[in-house]
């Protein structure tokens, strides 16, 4: 689970802005839109490498099957926004995750 440091606040626009902004990075990175959760996006690499990733306000949960496939996430990321390594994610919307 990662957060992202820098934020655009005070402005009315802020929300709609920076999920466009996110959106775009997304889309040039090849991954797919779920047309049914808009927040959601898919990564597949080939048939059975997948990488998934949820935005939730300012923070981002991915989940996959390829560590190769993290990491060059991680690196195009921290590349493209400030971000903040909260480790594994241990609540989720007033949820425990268990592992």
């Amino acid at each position: 689970m990662y957060k992202l440091k820098k934020a655009l606040y005070r402005l009315k626009e802020t929300p709609c802005a920076w999920y466009n902004y996110i959106e775009a990075y997304f889309l040039k990175e090849v991954f797919k839109k779920c047309e049914y959760e808009y927040t959601l996006f898919v990564k597949k690499a080939k048939e059975y490498i997948i990488l998934i990733v949820n935005l939730y306000v300012d923070d981002l949960i991915f989940t996959g099957n390829d560590e190769l496939m993290f990491a060059n996430f991680k690196s195009s990321m921290e590349d493209e926004f400030a971000l903040k390594n909260l480790g594994k994610m241990r609540y989720f919307l007033g949820l425990e995750v268990m592992k």
